[in-house]
C-alpha cells in the first residue's frame, strides 16, 4: 500500500511540473520563420521583452515593417527554411544556432538566446536575437 501511495505522489508531482510544449530550437525556427513570413502576431507571442515601452516599440516596429512595400518586395516568393544547427539548454536558458538562406539570398547563421517563462520557451528580446 505504501508503494502505491509513493507512486501516486510522484505521478502527481511530475504531472504538475510544466513541460515546454516546444523545444528552444522549434521556438527559434518559429520566430524567424514568422519574421520573414510577415506573421507579426507569432513574432510577438514568441519573444520576451521585459520593459513595456521597449516591447511596445518593438511590436509597433514589426507591424510597420511587415506592412511596408519594401518588406513585401523583399520577401515576395520567399519560403523560409531555417535549420537548427545547435541547441544548448542550461536549466531555464537556452542558446540555439540557426542556419538558412535569407529573403535576399544571403546565407544566414543566427544565434538565438531563449528563456523558459512559465513553462514556455521565449526568445530573449532583452539581449538581442540578431548575431
Amino acid at each position: 500500500m505504501r508503494k502505491i501511495a509513493y507512486s501516486l505522489f510522484f505521478l502527481f508531482l511530475f504531472s504538475c511540473t510544466p513541460t515546454p510544449e516546444m523545444t528552444p530550437g522549434e521556438v527559434a525556427v518559429r520566430l524567424f520563420t514568422a519574421i520573414t513570413s510577415g506573421d507579426s502576431e507569432t513574432v510577438k507571442s514568441n519573444i520576451y521583452i521585459s520593459d513595456s515601452i521597449q516591447r511596445y516599440v518593438f511590436e509597433s516596429t514589426i507591424d510597420i515593417a511587415v506592412a511596408s512595400k519594401q518588406y513585401k518586395e523583399n520577401t515576395a516568393g520567399y519560403v523560409p527554411s531555417y535549420k537548427v544547427e545547435k541547441e544548448v539548454v542550461d536549466d531555464d536558458r537556452a542558446e540555439v544556432i540557426l542556419t538558412g538562406v535569407g529573403p535576399l539570398g544571403q546565407k544566414l547563421r543566427i544565434t538565438v538566446k531563449l528563456l523558459l517563462m512559465d513553462g514556455v520557451w521565449k526568445v530573449d528580446g532583452d539581449h538581442g536575437v540578431w548575431h
